[in-house]
């Protein structure tokens, strides 16, 4: 089925600086190769590494390239690395995502909205007002848009690892309201580290090193630097003006699991499938027309499993085959970015009509399995065969605490393409 352009959103330009990427195009090079982007080396000495007695260092970590700088006059920041980096390197990161639809901020500024959000960074030493614009994260949004004069709402939105995807939700409700023209979101985390992490049994963090989403081998995640950046409209505005178009967004959800769980940093089954069916009821599809799901994926076993077991009962056991992927293997979990790597990754498949690799992965669980023939992992990259009408895929995001985000995306428009 095509897509009902009503309530539709396009995604009109990206951007991205990523383990092993500076930019969209290296990023859709790695994830064609099915390449672990991750830095690893020799693990410091325990002793010497200020560690619990049950803890040992882990020297994996997907760590972005120059990861303290950027350009600061392409991002039109006054700070300094030393403020703190993600402020610019997100900014410059949004730019990008402007550059991409080939668009000047300064032309589109008076109805343009941003929705952001940084990783907090460092305790706040600077009393001075313009000190604490520099370091604080809560000023990042209405930082950039004072440097570039963008008249829409300035928001930081924070839902934990699912910040990213739930800022893509408000973003897109700014513009089915017709309170923006335009739509900024962006992420960023890059967290102080010498490239390690410390592992305890029982823990999130993978002992050996590596991420592996929904295989059996998974023994946890690894962290990852990020920054992402998308820039919406609605699909109709887009495709009168002749943007180019990434990949549409049919629809998104956003919910929690409340008290349906066993604890508070434990995620929930029915709060997943909620969000699932309530996406695909607002994208007037079926479970079944879904071709490939990004999940949040972070390869921690417990938390693997029962997402598996909330996508196969919400998209259900019928329908034509499922891929389940996760970049969370390819360049480590990126906390408030996550979701938007997420979401440029999967809207790249949409376009380029190809599945990308899961590093890492060969067998998966059991869960998934179960849910039936059409579910699969992607141990090796291949194309995304056309089956006549247009790819459809979900992008899954969740974040400690409950909250859960669900996005329908759909391939570009042909006149689009």
């Amino acid at each position: 089925m095509g897509t009902d352009t009503a309530d539709a959103v396009a995604i009109v330009g990206m951007g991205c600086r990523f383990a092993g990427s500076d930019g969209l195009e290296e990023f859709w090079d790695n994830l064609r190769r099915g390449r672990d982007c991750a830095t690893r080396g020799p693990a410091p000495d325990p002793a010497g590494a200020g560690l619990a007695e049950d803890e040992q260092p882990v020297a994996a970590w997907g760590l972005m390239a120059d990861r303290y700088t950027f350009d600061a006059g392409r991002a039109g920041y006054r700070g300094t690395p030393k403020d703190d980096p993600q402020h610019g390197v997100l900014y410059e990161t949004l730019v990008a995502a402007a550059e991409d639809a080939s668009v000047r901020l300064s032309e589109i500024g008076g109805r343009t909205a941003l929705f952001a959000a940084c990783t907090p960074y460092q305790p706040l030493t600077e009393t001075s007002f313009n000190g604490v614009a520099d370091t604080d994260t809560r000023f990042a949004a209405n930082h950039f848009s004072y440097f570039h004069g963008l008249h829409g709402a300035s928001v930081m939105v924070d839902a934990s690892c699912a910040t990213g995807l739930t800022a893509v939700h408000l973003a897109c409700q700014s513009l089915r309201l017709g309170s923006c023209d335009h739509a900024l979101v962006g992420a960023v985390s890059i967290m102080p580290t010498e490239g390690w992490y410390p592992y305890r049994p029982g823990g999130i963090y993978a002992v050996d090193g590596v991420c592996r989403p929904f295989d059996t081998g998974s023994t946890g995640v690894i962290p990852g630097d990020g920054a992402a950046a998308v820039l919406l409209r609605r699909l109709d505005d887009a495709l009168r003006d002749g943007d180019p178009i990434h990949a549409v967004i049919r629809s998104t959800a956003v919910g929690n699991d409340g008290h349906d769980k066993a604890g508070f940093v434990i995620p929930g089954v029915p709060g997943k499938i909620r969000v699932v069916r309530q996406a695909l009821a607002e994208a007037g599809v079926d479970g079944a027309e879904i071709g490939y799901v990004e999940a949040h994926g972070v390869g921690i076993p417990l938390n693997d499993e029962i997402e598996a077991t909330a996508l196969t009962e919400a998209l259900g056991p019928q329908g034509v085959p499922l891929a389940i992927g996760s970049v969370k293997a390819a360049i480590g979990h990126t906390n408030q970015a996550a979701g938007l790597a997420a979401l440029i990754k999967t809207a790249l498949q949409l376009e380029h009509g190809y599945l990308a690799a899961t590093p890492n992965t060969r067998e998966p669980i059991e869960t998934l399995v179960k849910g039936g023939e059409r579910y699969s992992i992607v141990p090796r990259g291949r194309t995304w065969e056309d089956a006549g009408v247009p790819r459809l895929a979900g992008v899954m995001s969740a974040g400690i605490g409950g909250t859960n985000a669900f996005a329908v995306l759909e391939q570009p428009p042909l006149a689009a393409a």
